[in-house]
């Protein structure tokens, strides 16, 4: 009689045993949000800052900033100074040749002198030259341009993403980007003012960098926030004590590991991924449909989780290779997989 009460145990098991599941983080390592640091008018005679106080104080707290250079402006010692930054992770943004502004002021006419290719892919081939470095996001000066304007650079086979820009400055370009409705073409950002003018925060309230950063946490977006020098004779240049506030807050929140702070091509290489390169887990395989062209354009890795089953070890392969991965308990783990390096097999 127990023999047999066994052997029907034994049968019927397999079909109460836990199956594996799979589960793609929204952010990078499982962070509840993401941030953008970024410097505009880098190059310019007046952002002295970013290089003399910005950039330290973030490379002392392993943090990276995105710039965005007026190409046009930059002098030989600053072309050096740039492979610096790029080996050090911080992320080059296309902020156009010259900094010319597109508009006449109150109107949607364009200047009689822009040039899309002049002040677009100039700049872009300049920095290419001098660096060998491509940039992947766009920031239009005072984020005023036409829609002919922005549909030129969104057709650049290079260009991920562009910051918001609109046809006349209202403040509504300002705002947070949610990961499952992220327009990659028009990233909404946050710009620094002592008064808080156009800012979606206040200073009654506190750091208005600080307010923003925090924003990603609680309502798990991307939050970028856009600012020019830090203590220098730049437009509404940040003080140094609340940069360097800033700065602690951000370092705090990524060792949390809370926040993800990261260039805007980065980010949005991962929720692009995410969105376009879908994965499914099928027995011991993480197949991704990799069908979308918009796939192809932004894939990159992904972070994973994996519960799983009775039999499994947690031995990870993809092309034949063993991934890291990293056990949050006893039959959960955590990896980073790009889809289009093929099936991960699970053992």
């Amino acid at each position: 009689m127990f023999k047999r009460l066994n052997l029907l145990a034994a049968l019927f098991l397999p079909l109460f045993a836990h199956a594996a599941t799979l589960q793609v983080q929204t952010w990078q390592g499982g962070a509840k949000g993401a941030h953008t640091i970024a410097h505009d008018d880098y190059c310019s005679p007046v952002t002295s800052g970013i290089e003399q106080n910005a950039i330290p104080i973030l490379n002392q707290r392993g943090l990276k900033a995105s710039l965005g250079l007026i190409a046009g402006s930059c002098s030989d010692a600053q072309w050096q100074t740039l492979k610096t930054r790029i080996s050090q992770g911080h992320e080059l943004f296309n902020h156009t040749l010259t900094h010319r502004g597109m508009l006449e002021p109150g109107s949607l006419a364009p200047i009689s002198d822009w040039d899309n290719v002049k002040e677009i892919v100039s700049a872009q081939q300049l920095v290419l030259s001098k660096l060998g470095y491509t940039m992947h996001f766009v920031a239009f000066p005072s984020d005023l341009a036409t829609p002919e304007a922005k549909a030129f650079v969104e057709a650049m086979p290079e260009t991920l993403g562009v910051r918001a820009a609109k046809h006349l400055y209202d403040g509504k370009a300002a705002g947070v980007n949610e990961a499952d409705d992220l327009q990659a073409m028009f990233v909404k950002w946050d710009s620094y003012w002592r008064d808080g003018k156009w800012s979606l925060y206040k200073p009654a309230r506190g750091n208005i960098l600080i307010q923003h950063a925090q924003a990603a946490i609680d309502d798990g977006v991307w939050t970028y926030a856009t600012m020019h020098g830090v203590a220098d004779a730049s437009w509404e240049s940040v003080p140094v004590d609340q940069y360097t506030a800033y700065a602690d807050f951000l370092a705090a929140k990524v060792k949390s590991g809370e926040l993800w702070v990261a260039g805007p091509s980065d980010i949005l290489r991962y929720q692009m991924t995410r969105q376009y390169c879908p994965l499914q887990l099928s027995g011991d395989t993480i197949k991704a449909d990799t069908s979308d062209a918009r796939c192809k354009r932004y894939a990159s890795p992904i972070t994973v989780d994996i519960k799983l089953d009775e039999q499994q070890q947690g031995i990870f392969t993809q092309q034949g290779k063993t991934l890291t991965s990293q056990l949050l308990d006893k039959k959960t783990a955590r990896l980073s997989v790009n889809p289009l390096l093929g099936e991960v097999k699970i053992k």
